[in-house]
C-alpha cells in the first residue's frame, strides 16, 4: 500500500484544468463542420458522399435548404473534401452538448 502512495506523489497531477480553461484541439482536428451559406452552390455533393446521411438538400416553395445535423456526424471530412466551392469547413469545435436534437441542427436557405 505505501509502495502505490509513493509511485502516486511521484508521477503527481496528470489531468487538465477542463471545463474552466477549455483545451485546445491539435493540428489537424476535425471537429464540427461549418457551412458558409455565401459559397455554397446548392449542388448537394456533401450530401451524395455523408455516410452517415446527416445531410440533405431539400428544394420547396421556390426555396433550396441545406441542412446538416450533427446528432449523427462522425466528422470524416468527406463533405469538405468534395465541396469545391469551400462552402463546408472543418472547425476545431468539439463541444456539442445539446438538450434536444433540433439544437444540433443547422441549416441554410437560398431561394431560387
Amino acid at each position: 500500500m505505501l509502495e502505490i502512495l509513493k509511485k502516486t506523489l511521484k508521477a503527481g497531477s496528470q489531468t487538465t484544468k477542463y471545463p474552466q480553461i477549455p483545451d485546445e484541439a491539435p493540428e489537424g482536428f476535425r471537429g464540427k463542420p461549418q457551412l458558409f451559406p455565401d459559397r455554397c452552390t446548392y449542388c448537394g455533393e456533401c450530401a451524395a458522399v455523408c455516410p452517415p446521411n446527416v445531410i440533405w438538400l431539400t428544394e420547396e416553395r421556390g426555396e433550396k435548404t441545406l441542412t446538416l445535423s450533427y446528432c449523427g456526424c462522425i466528422f470524416c471530412g468527406r463533405c469538405e473534401e468534395v465541396c469545391q466551392s469551400g462552402a463546408v469547413k472543418l472547425t476545431q469545435e468539439y463541444e456539442l452538448a445539446s438538450k434536444t436534437k433540433e439544437d444540433l441542427l443547422t441549416s441554410i436557405r437560398r431561394k431560387l
